[in-house]
């Protein structure tokens, strides 16, 4: 399926309701094409899974979303805002200063596999210090805020604790508490149960699909098929940099897909009973 039928219908025009719009994004590192030709848009209040065969280029297209990975070709766009680049014709373009690209991440929050917490913070003290040291909060309002985003993920009675008294589930709901607090437009998930033993698996995707069903905007890297299926409004199919398909989950899970490639790897899901 080419790039434009992938997009579900979508035109080079950004549709009124695309938060995110990417436009024929590519990224290399050296010779190895990681990325080829993306076209892909990502509706308000949508929850995009991405998934596919590891290598494949998904976390690759989440971190280019917010320019932790400078794309070389194409563009991405935030509410119609270059992403990444001066929004100029000059060639070579050129970079955002680090300002003007720290203020465009601030709308939109990411969680990695790897919690990346403060080991000398509290909980509360973790998700309060962005809030203080990027947004200006005062340190009482910034703890205000953190108290609130650490109770929109249930950790309410966790604020003192330090990570190294916290489970792997929690410490990953503390760095969504983290990204929630800053009130992101957008919400990036790379892999976020990866790294867990599976019984704390489930408690950071209720907290996703809580989210979710709150109407938060999410791109989610995942292996999580029966997330994909049942909370995802579509699922994105990445195999070597190139987007496959992208469309309702009902349509990929429910259905023998036209793709070999995209056949053969829900197969393999399928046979371990994931969805």
């Amino acid at each position: 399926m080419s790039n434009q039928q992938a997009t579900n219908g979508s035109t080079e025009d950004t549709p009124s309701d695309a938060i995110i719009s990417v436009r024929k994004m590519s990224k290399r590192f050296d010779d190895f094409e990681a990325l080829s030709n993306i076209t892909l848009d990502v509706n308000r209040s949508e929850v995009l899974c991405l998934i596919g065969p590891s290598g494949s280029g998904k976390s690759t297209l989440l971190r280019c979303l917010n320019f932790l990975e400078a794309y070389d070709g194409g563009e991405v766009r935030l509410d119609g805002e270059l992403i990444g680049w001066k929004d100029t014709i000059s060639n070579p373009r050129r970079p955002l200063s680090n300002d003007k690209l720290r203020t465009q991440r601030q709308h939109i929050g990411m969680v990695f596999q790897h919690f990346h917490l403060w080991p000398h913070m509290s909980a509360l003290d973790n998700v309060a210090e962005a809030l203080v040291s990027v947004k200006g909060l005062s340190r009482s309002e910034g703890r205000d805020k953190a108290r609130e985003a650490l109770a929109k993920v249930h950790l309410s009675d966790k604020a003192d604790n330090y990570p190294a008294n916290l489970s792997g589930g929690q410490q990953q709901r503390v760095a969504i508490a983290r990204a929630i607090a800053m009130e992101p437009r957008v919400m990036l998930f790379d892999e976020p149960t990866s790294a867990l033993d599976p019984e704390l698996v489930g408690e950071v995707l209720t907290v996703m699909k809580e989210m979710a069903a709150e109407g938060m905007t999410m791109v989610v890297v995942t292996h999580e098929m029966g997330f994909a299926a049942h909370v995802a409004d579509r699922v994105a199919f990445l195999d070597s940099g190139r987007l496959v398909t992208c469309v309702p989950p009902a349509e990929l899970f429910g259905q023998e897909p036209d793709d070999p490639r995209v056949r053969t790897f829900l197969q393999t899901y399928r046979e371990r009973n994931v969805v």
